[in-house]
């Protein structure tokens, strides 16, 4: 559990949701995260100790987290939502309220997803390079504790009207272009800040990511690209490269900032690549989803356990 994470559930509902775990047989432990980093070792133990269920109520930036503790493990990552937009608790159609998305992972299915890799992080959602990342940045996370997603408006209204594009050699699965680069969004997943898909048609188990490159002059192209991608209507601009890839890399002479599901990066990747069926998820049963091309690989019946399990 983040405790400070935006819009965090209270403790009696969490409550709820642990009663009703011990009711179905689990052995739960709870751990509160006081750092940045404390998510993934947590994780990282849990993985290590074989416990079969590991669920991190927060944001983005903690199931990022969680993620990298578990990734290449048998544990199972599953996700209480909370925090300013919990994107991957919305792709697979979680409940804001613990004790109901709690009974829809532990009696749905479990899945096994890529994740793409940048540097040393992995990632679920995406990872972003250019003005989004600008914006993140430039936003303290005391502003955002406070504000919500209302913290953003100001400061991608300023990189909006300020930004200059970076040209780029852009290698898509060993295909090289010269572009000049606004943007570029290399995804897992398809919502994007929770209002919008940079990456529609990706596939988070296909052994494949969706790179997404905004490239134009300024102001006049940044706004044309905003308006089109809210419609849908970007992929069929001429200004923009949109490709399912293995790999992609960057070489630049001046590094564009970059995040990772949602939260800043202190250095900047050059190559992003995904790694195949590398996560344990819960799901929902029966998911209507397109993002799924593989049956889940787990039942109700082998997560709604006749004797104790750990989680």
């Amino acid at each position: 559990v983040n405790p400070v994470a935006h819009n965090v559930p209270s403790r009696k509902r969490l409550d709820e949701a642990n009663a009703w775990l011990q009711e179905q047989g689990w052995s739960v432990v709870w751990r509160e995260t006081a750092g940045s980093d404390d998510a993934q070792r947590f994780a990282a133990e849990a993985a290590e100790q074989h416990v079969d269920l590991v669920i991190g109520c927060g944001g983005d930036g903690t199931v990022n987290g969680i993620a990298n503790g578990l990734v290449g493990s048998e544990s199972t990552m599953g996700t209480i939502p909370a925090g300013m937009s919990n994107i991957w608790a919305r792709e697979i159609g979680l409940d804001k309220r613990p004790l109901e998305a709690v009974q829809k992972m532990v009696l749905g299915d479990r899945r096994l997803i890529d994740t793409g890799r940048a540097g040393r992080r992995h990632f679920v959602l995406f990872i972003g390079y250019g003005i989004d990342a600008a914006v993140i940045q430039a936003v303290p996370s005391s502003a955002k504790d406070r504000l919500g997603a209302a913290s953003y408006l100001i400061p991608a209204a300023r990189q909006a009207l300020s930004w200059k594009p970076k040209p780029i050699a852009v290698r898509v699965d060993g295909v090289e272009r010269m572009m000049d680069v606004l943007m570029a969004v290399v995804g897992n997943t398809r919502l994007y800040a929770g209002i919008t898909k940079i990456t529609p048609i990706a596939i988070a188990d296909d052994g494949q990511l969706d790179a997404c490159i905004y490239c134009g002059r300024g102001k006049r192209d940044i706004v044309f690209h905003a308006m089109r991608t809210l419609l849908q209507l970007h992929r069929k601009s001429p200004k923009v490269l949109y490709r399912h890839a293995r790999r992609v890399e960057f070489d630049w002479d001046e590094p564009l900032p970059a995040q990772v599901d949602g939260e800043a990066l202190l250095d900047c990747p050059r190559e992003v690549v995904v790694v195949p069926q590398s996560l344990w998820v819960a799901t929902p049963s029966a998911l209507p989803s397109s993002m799924f091309s593989r049956p889940s690989f787990a039942q109700a019946a082998e997560l709604s356990l006749t004797q104790p399990r750990r989680g």
